[in-house]
Parts: C-alpha cells; structure tokens; sequence
C-alpha cells in the first residue's frame, strides 16, 4: 500500500511540472548539487561551462545547486581556485533547499537506496523550480535523477557525465564473495545471512542503477576504469572524456631545484587514504634516516565539519608517529598556494584505492613532480603509462610500498630524475589538457 501512494504521489509531481512554464530552449541544464566543493568533478562543471560560453556565446546557463553563496561569490570562488573567469549575465544558479537528502549522512543505513531516493526528491525539486532546458547535464552521477527527467521534458537531451559508479560489479563480487573493504564491513562479511541480504540489495539496486543509466542519450566516462564498469552493465558504447587538466601554466614550472617535498592535493575525505600517507612517511624516515627532513605536504578543500574533524584526526595521528614536524596541511589553499606547492615538491602522491581517474596526479606529472599512486584503476591505466617506452612514475599499494618507491624516487641519479620529470610532463601535456576537454565533451552537445 505504501509502495502504491508513493508511485501515485511521483507520478502527480511529474504531471504537475510537466504543465509548468517552460525555460528558453536555447538553455543548458547542469545537475551539480555541490558547485562550490573544489574538487575534480567541480572543475569538470566549470571547465565545461567555460567551453560552451566560449562556443555558444547566446545559450543560457542553469546549474541546480544546494550552494547558497551569492552567484558573484561562487564564481570568485571559481576563479581564485581554478583559474576560470566565467560571464556571470548567461549564469544563473537554481537553489535546491534538499540537498541533505543526497548527503550520506542523512541515510545511515541502506545508504545507497536512500540515497537513490533522496536524488529523486531533489529532481523533482529542481525541475519544480526551473524545467523544460534543450539539455539536461549531470556531472556528478546521480543516476537515478534521468528517468524524472525524460518523464518530465520528454524532448531534452539527457547528458551523463559519470566520474565513478554509484554501483559496480565489483561491489556485488565483494559482498558474494565476503571480502572485508570500505563498502563491506567486517560484520557483513563475517555473517553468511547478512551477506546473503545484502547481496540481495546490491543485485536489485545494480538492475535499477543499469534501468538508469540506459535512459541518457550519451554516457560519458572520466577514464577507462570507469567506462569499462559502465559498458558492462548498459552493453553499449560510453565515451572516455578525460577530465579537464589546466597544463598551460604548470608546464612552465622548472623541472630542476626541486625540494624534499612529498605533496598531496586531496579533499579531505575518508577515500583519499591520508593516513596511509603520514603512515608511509613515518616508514620511509625508520628505514633510511637520510629521509628523515622529508616533508609531507596535504593540501585540499574541506567541504564540511566532517572533513574539519578529519583533519585534526589526521593531525593527531602525525602526532602520535612522530611525525608532526615533518607534516604540513593547508585546508581550503588559494589557487596561488597550490600552484606554489605544486612547483617546489619533488614527488606528487595519491594513495586512493580505485580512484577513478586522478587529475592531481595529472597535474603533479605537468608541473614537473615524480608521480606516485596506488596501483588502481585511473592512476594505473590511465595516467602514470609508459612514454615512448620509458616510465613516468610510480605505483604502490601499501603503507611499506608506498615507503620504498618515495626511498627509491628521492635516490634517483640526478639526470634520471629530471629525464623522468620530463617524460611525466610530456607524456599528460600531449594527452590531457582543458582544451582536449572541451574538444571531447563539446561533441555531444546539440
């Protein structure tokens, strides 16, 4: 009975927004509830909308968010932080007041089904306050958003710009298998009937998920790892976009006079794996003293009190190792600090487990620093590849790897290590860059 009043209250939405004024069809719609984050996916969101002012000078430009900064606010923040200076008269922000529903925090149980539902709810919001654009672009994978929207404005090009997939065969091959990882805990794994439901829940989410995903007219992926997930489930074509790289100015970085500086640029969130890094350090300093004046750099946005609180976790964890000295973080960093940094390090980490793609790790090879990553999905495919048959970075997988791959990079002959540096630069500069960017994701636009 509950399931029959929630499908007839949904379809009364729909038809209500139907029969609403329509926007300008010369308009382009962007789904992107946290704008102002900072991060990789944000750039994505603003590298694209430069692109289109620059190409479609006229197209009006809507972008549904939860932000509540003013529009002159947001876009300094665009401009500060990412070095992108947008028109702010073809811009206009739709505020969404539910967002919390697609926080995880607001579903701490059945966290991917509440969060599939509050992504319905907050469409409905969205269209509910601006509806009817040419072109509804998602860039932060909100899948189960596209139905709503194909049943609301039939005729409008549905655009999926997927940067990791809220649900893969991967995760169902854990819980059937009960591994223990970040999405299978040690009590689910441990208990055949609790792995048993939840296999349940995973393989009818993954079915609604894959439902989802076929509605878009193009489906676009930010690197192979996660075009390969996506392809298995739809069984059709998605095209690699890789995400937007700003090398024009990081290229110009010297290659030579580097200081003993392990960098990261990372939000602060619990997937990024800081603490692997501080661990690593502590390792790298008690097996070779030679190391022990080396830095750690953590550099990132921190999007709320929970990254706050992670931070000073982190903190007390330098602390406990030894460590703190040798540890420096600079939360919420202007866009000059992280260029800054990014043309001093020697050696750019990111030790994320399945990161999908890793534009930190493309800029780190651009500006000129020794690339090391976890030996994962982007970074390993996509990005730290041999050049011309030479290598130009490192990969690791643990706490101890990690320790001796930064050893090995930091006792690199002189004329190896710049050879490398160059061979890193060269190697993303020819191949990724906010104008390759915007040359790929252009060509699905009508």
């Amino acid at each position: 009975m509950l399931a029959i009043t929630i499908i007839i209250s949904l379809i009364i939405c729909v038809i209500f927004i139907r029969n609403k004024p329509k926007s300008t069809k010369n308009s382009i719609a962007f789904f992107h509830p946290y704008c102002n984050a900072g991060g990789g996916g944000e750039r994505v969101l603003w590298t694209a909308i430069y692109g289109i002012q620059q190409s479609q000078p006229s197209a009006r430009i809507f972008i549904y968010t939860g932000d509540s900064e003013s529009k002159e606010t947001l876009l300094s923040n665009v401009k500060n932080k990412m070095s992108i200076e947008l028109n702010k008269n073809t811009i206009e922000f739709i505020r969404l007041r539910c967002r919390s529903l697609v926080d995880d925090k607001s579903w701490p149980y059945f966290t991917l089904l509440g969060q599939a539902i509050g992504s319905i709810l907050l469409i409905l919001e969205a269209m509910y306050r601006c509806n009817g654009s040419a072109v509804f672009i998602d860039t932060m994978g909100y899948a189960f958003t596209y139905p709503i929207v194909r049943l609301i404005n039939w005729n409008t090009r549905i655009i999926a710009y997927t940067h990791y997939p809220t649900i893969s065969t991967d995760m169902v091959s854990r819980v059937e298998h009960r591994y223990e990882n970040v999405t299978n805990s040690q009590a689910i794994a441990s208990s055949k009937l609790l792995s048993r439901g939840k296999l349940f829940y995973y393989k009818a989410l993954i079915r609604a998920y894959t439902s989802c995903l076929k509605v878009c007219d193009v489906n676009m992926a930010n690197s192979s790892w996660t075009a390969n997930h996506l392809r298995k489930l739809i069984k059709r074509d998605v095209k690699i976009v890789y995400p937007p790289c700003d090398t024009v100015a990081l290229r110009e970085f010297p290659l030579g006079g580097r200081q003993k500086t392990i960098l990261c640029v990372a939000q602060f969130r619990p997937e990024k794996a800081h603490a692997t890094q501080i661990e690593a350090l502590k390792e790298l300093q008690e097996s070779n003293s030679v190391h022990k004046n080396a830095k750690l750099i953590l550099l990132g946005s921190a999007r709320n009190q929970d990254d706050l609180k992670r931070v000073e976790t982190l903190k007390a964890l330098a602390k406990s190792l030894g460590v703190e000295s040798n540890v420096q973080f600079i939360v919420n960093a202007s866009f000059d600090d992280l260029l800054y940094n990014l043309s001093t390090a020697s050696i750019g980490i990111n030790t994320m487990i399945d990161e999908h793609f890793g534009i930190n790790v493309v800029e780190y090879m651009a500006a000129g620093l020794i690339p090391l990553a976890h030996a994962s999905a982007g970074p390993l495919l996509d990005i730290i590849v041999d050049y011309n048959g030479e290598r130009t970075g490192y990969h690791g997988r643990d706490v101890k790897d990690f320790a001796q791959r930064i050893d090995e990079i930091f006792s690199l002959d002189s004329n190896k290590d710049l050879e490398m540096r160059q061979r890193a630069r060269n190697s993303v500069v020819e191949r990724l860059s906010d104008k390759k960017f915007n040359e790929d994701f252009l060509q699905v636009l009508p």
